[in-house]
């Protein structure tokens, strides 16, 4: 057997994360210093209107103790296991975790266990966590799930646009100045994230034109592996979601693998309310299948 964990940045339905029995690992967040587990004793509508009220939550790594304890379960018990983190260039959950487990490796040492970077976050996370569990589940060795996970690592496409400025200015992601004149000219950002860090890649005005533009960037990221599960992810904000839907639906087809999530409350925290993404494979893995085990 093999456990596969993934951290609670990482964005899945929840009935794929129950069908494959994937483990969740709390990163925390913060309110009015009052600290709560993602996804545990606090849900993401929760910080949403905790934002809407004008707090900014703020967010932390998971607890060291919980994250050994969590891992330690499965070692203690001859449980080999696998985490998806989220990415060590926007955390230092990697890092933290990464100790952990080496310091476990010592204590059992005849229980396999190992860490991926996923380099990603939200849906993009999800999905590579998930074709990890797929592996898992049709009786694939360790080693080639880490071989196969590494290398869906570098494929992973996320393509999304904030609504609101001023949570990047708020996270220091951006200055004061391009916050005013990007709101004033109602610029939308477009952003990805390569190896791992998150970057700006156009900027656009009005939101119809930032969702157009991200569906042109699927259509030709996307154009070597259409019939894929494809995430989308929405930062409160359904409408913009299943418009983006809508959009990548007329470009490419593919309706029926097209899943749409809330966005959770670490990484919403950060982008604010109103943003959307899409995340995908730009090539097929060596293997896969699009809900778990058809192929």
């Amino acid at each position: 057997m093999i456990k596969i964990i993934m951290d609670s940045t990482s964005d899945l339905p929840s009935h794929l994360v129950e069908k494959y029995n994937i483990d969740i690992l709390p990163l925390r967040v913060f309110l009015k210093d009052k600290e709560y587990l993602d996804k545990v004793d606090i849900d993401v509508e929760e910080v949403y209107e905790a934002m809407r009220e004008g707090i900014s939550p703020k967010t932390s790594m998971p607890n060291p103790k919980n994250a050994y304890d969590l891992f330690k379960k499965y070692a203690s018990n001859g449980i080999n296991f696998i985490y998806y983190s989220f990415s060590s260039k926007l955390s230092s959950t990697y890092e933290n975790c990464y100790m952990i487990i080496e310091r476990l490796k010592k204590e059992y040492p005849n229980v396999k266990m190992d860490i991926i970077d996923t380099k990603a976050g939200s849906f993009a996370s999800g999905l590579i966590a998930l074709q990890g569990a797929v592996l898992a589940k049709i009786g694939k060795k360790f080693e080639d799930i880490i071989k196969l996970s590494k290398g869906n690592v570098k494929h992973i496409e996320h393509i999304f646009t904030i609504d609101d400025l001023s949570w990047l200015l708020k996270g220091g992601r951006i200055s004061k100045s391009s916050a005013i004149i990007g709101s004033a000219l109602n610029i939308k950002p477009i952003l990805d994230v390569r190896d791992g860090k998150m970057e700006v890649i156009r900027k656009v005005r009005g939101r119809k034109r930032a969702l157009n533009t991200i569906a042109d960037l699927v259509q030709q990221r996307i154009k070597d592996f259409p019939d894929q599960i494809i995430g989308i992810t929405h930062a409160d904000d359904l409408k913009a979601a299943l418009e983006m839907k809508d959009l990548i639906v007329k470009r490419i087809g593919n309706e029926g693998n097209i899943l749409i999530e809330k966005i959770g409350s670490v990484l919403g925290s950060h982008l604010g309310i109103g943003g959307v993404g899409v995340f995908f494979f730009n090539k097929k893995p060596e293997l896969y299948s699009p809900d778990g085990l058809s192929n």
